[in-house]
């Protein structure tokens, strides 16, 4: 008789002594997914996966997106795709460009930023798509 167990394969998250995050898969489809990698900036704590960023114009560092903020953090640009924790110094990290998300777990984006990725949402669906 056939099963339909499979092993799972763990996908990484983090832990410290103070700090942890489960890890959390943020795509809904990998259909018209891309992402890049980038490096994200130091001393922004730890970013989950689904964090809306934005890059700094000098500096081309990914940071937080931030509405009113400036230097281009007003202007957002991706979601990050996995966590990471820049308390340490400078990470590096991919960003989604493109693709279908899971709306629950994209963070930091307000009307601006959904017309910046020239997004849309669907609560129904539970969907984040650019």
């Amino acid at each position: 008789m056939a099963t339909d167990s499979f092993e799972k394969i763990p996908s990484p998250g983090y832990s410290s002594p103070t700090h942890s995050y489960a890890p959390t898969e943020i795509l809904y489809s990998a259909v018209g997914l891309r992402q890049k990698g980038v490096t994200l900036a130091a001393n922004q704590g730890i970013l989950p996966a689904g964090t809306v960023l934005a890059q700094h114009s000098t500096t081309k560092r990914y940071h937080v997106y931030n509405n009113a903020g400036s230097n281009g953090l007003d202007t957002a640009v991706g979601v990050l795709r996995r966590a990471a924790d820049t308390r340490t110094g400078e990470q590096q990290g991919n960003i989604v460009i493109s693709g279908a998300l899971k709306l629950s777990l994209v963070s930091g984006a307000d009307a601006s930023a959904i017309t910046d990725l020239n997004a849309r949402t669907s609560a129904a669906m539970g969907t984040f798509v650019f």
